[in-house]
């Protein structure tokens, strides 16, 4: 088929679906989408929730206990030891499918009846890790999110394989690692972005292979370097000392003046590497994708964010897990060799053959199930035979095409969509789309989208922020009991939490670093730390390369074009409004390796 224009039922917008796309979407039997794909992510987005936890009963054991739910969710909800256990089966709030009343209008009065998981990890696996979700071997760590195999770590989110990190994102086989983003195979790393193959590094950008540097751009197996230039190791410490690094005050003039020489360096027009025909960003050993951010290991796929380990083939509008999942499109949160899923979320191990079901475990063969185990050919969870189940499905496929539900923003969901975005148990600031795509509670109430107010803490404030020690040096235990308030004392749009402590650990790694005392609450420095990355769009753009010189940068190397511009163009993450100077694969590498 030809490519067509769309019109979006949410935003109005047009989007375009592609000849590659109508094949996909004929290989796995759906029709073509009504939303966009931005307005497709942001529905699934508002259905995950992490980093927002309440306290909560058990609704099986009356247990108080952290989950992702506020109390005053209708939802029923289990703790993770009550909600795997074998006290309780799905089965047991099976339903007769009505084919008088709306497909989706009997699948909510299902998910509101059937009890959800209290949080989204592996509970045996958590060892001294209170406030921390969607995770699976951590130990000894705090507020920590979204994160596999993680020792002695504090305020970090997207984080494996590694320990001693504080307040990082996206962590991977790294150690001692300070306020950093992106970071692979790291140690020793302090405020950094975007380094690879690094230790003793601090305050740099897009350092691989290198140790000791301090203030680098685009380096590669270099050592002792400040601010790009060379120095002997005699000199190169001598300087470090004189920085006092302790100093908060001291600390902001040296980052003042390293984004200032960053911003005279090219960037790559996208972060990846081994990949072959791919768009998107920070993706690699990937081929023949179109936006794909955060992934791995990814094929012949579009609009995915988040899969990774073994390879995810064949996926649409597909986001958070992978591990050799399938012909997947509009999931969330399912994979682990997963296979023919389809508007489907919380759905592992090795299921297959799945239609609009949630937190499905090693099942197969199901339309419109929630919280069922190691079961075949159910619908609204209740049991049919082979034969009786796949006659039932067409029809009841058929019934969706004619019988639309009409959701509370008047869209029309038919077969062919995820679920209506008001399925989600979680208000827009509660779930990940905030973190991604930010909105104030004014915009999210003008969009029909809801929202739900931080709820009024007892605790005093000891403790102002113009008022917490410059530096490290000196402060002892007694900072433990003091609540300090947040420097932006809920005047952002970040969840402030207006007040935060200091936990024992927390200070040990400090002063071992010599790392000054946070001004901020938590929430508030991790949306800081989602502000260094690009967002999940991409423009049209040229490479900036002029063959010589740009905004004070000279280039290094001799270009494959020589004195003229450079006329490559690509798919960028990098906003043409803003300052940044782009290049091409080719000119990039020309100055980096």
């Amino acid at each position: 088929m030809e490519a067509q224009a769309k019109n979006c039922q949410n935003c109005k917008k047009d989007f375009t679906i592609e000849p590659a796309d109508f094949d996909f979407y004929k290989k796995i039997d759906v029709p073509p989408p009504t939303f966009c794909p931005h307005c497709r992510l942001i529905r699934r987005l508002v259905a995950y929730s992490k980093r927002v936890l309440y306290k909560r009963k058990c609704d099986m054991c009356g247990q108080v206990k952290f989950g992702m739910y506020h109390p005053e969710n209708p939802a029923k909800v289990y703790c993770n030891e009550c909600w795997w256990s074998d006290k309780w089966d799905g089965s047991q709030f099976a339903r007769d499918y009505d084919f008088s009343v709306p497909f989706f209008e009997q699948f909510k009065k299902l998910l509101d009846e059937v009890p959800w998981m209290a949080l989204g990890e592996h509970t045996p696996s958590i060892i001294n890790s209170p406030y921390t979700n969607c995770a699976t071997e951590l130990k000894n760590c705090y507020l920590v999110f979204y994160a596999d195999f993680v020792e002695d770590s504090y305020y970090c989110d997207s984080i494996d394989h590694s320990k001693d990190c504080i307040d990082s994102y996206i962590v991977t086989q790294s150690e001692k690692i300070f306020d950093s983003v992106n970071v692979n195979k790291c140690s020793n790393a302090y405020y950094c972005l975007d380094c690879e193959d690094s230790y003793n590094i601090y305050l740099s950008k897009n350092l691989v292979g290198c140790s000791d540097c301090f203030g680098c751009v685009n380096l590669r197996k270099k050592q002792y370097c400040i601010f790009n230039e060379q120095y002997t190791k005699e000199a190169y410490l001598k300087k470090l000392k004189e920085f006092n690094l302790g100093s908060r005050m001291s600390l902001a003039e040296l980052q003042k003046k390293f984004l200032e020489l960053a911003a005279r360096f090219p960037v790559r027009f996208m972060h990846g590497r081994h990949n072959v025909d791919v768009t998107g960003d920070y993706t690699e050993g990937s081929k023949n994708c179109s936006y794909v951010f955060d992934s791995q290991n990814v094929e012949d796929s579009k609009h995915c964010l988040r899969v990774y380990m073994q390879p995810t083939r064949d996926c649409y509008d597909y986001c958070f897990y992978g591990n050799n999942a399938t012909l997947l499109y509009e999931c969330l949160k399912s994979g682990g060799d997963a296979n023919n899923l389809k508007f489907s979320n919380g759905c592992f191990p090795g299921v297959r053959n799945l239609t609009y079901c949630s937190y499905v475990v090693t099942s197969s063969d199901m339309f419109g199930c929630v919280a069922m185990r190691s079961k075949q050919y159910c619908i609204l969870n209740k049991q049919y035979t082979k034969e009786e189940y796949e006659a039932l499905v067409p029809k009841i496929i058929e019934q969706m095409k004619n019988l639309p539900y009409k959701s509370a923003a008047g869209h029309e969901y038919r077969y062919g969509e995820f679920f209506p975005i008001e399925f989600s148990p979680f208000m827009y600031n509660e779930g990940i789309a905030q973190e991604f795509f930010p909105l104030t509670k004014a915009e999210a109430i003008q969009k029909g989208l809801g929202w739900r107010d931080q709820e009024e803490k007892s605790y005093a404030i000891s403790k102002p922020a113009e008022a917490i020690p410059d530096s490290i040096e000196g402060v002892d235990e007694s900072v433990l009991k003091e609540t300090f308030g947040c420097l932006h004392a809920a005047s952002c749009n970040e969840q402030c939490t207006k007040a935060f402590k200091i936990v024992p650990q927390e200070l040990a790694l400090y002063k071992a670093a010599n790392i000054p005392l946070p001004v901020l609450c938590p929430n508030c420095r991790f949306a800081g730390r989602l502000a260094k990355r690009n967002p999940l769009k991409l423009w049209s753009r040229t490479c900036d390369c002029s063959g010589h010189e740009i905004n004070e940068y000279k280039n290094v190397s001799a270009h494959f074009h020589g004195d003229s511009t450079c006329s490559n163009q690509f798919e960028s993450s990098y906003d043409p409004e803003g300052n940044e100077i782009v290049y091409c694969e080719q000119c990039y590498q020309a100055e980096v390796s």
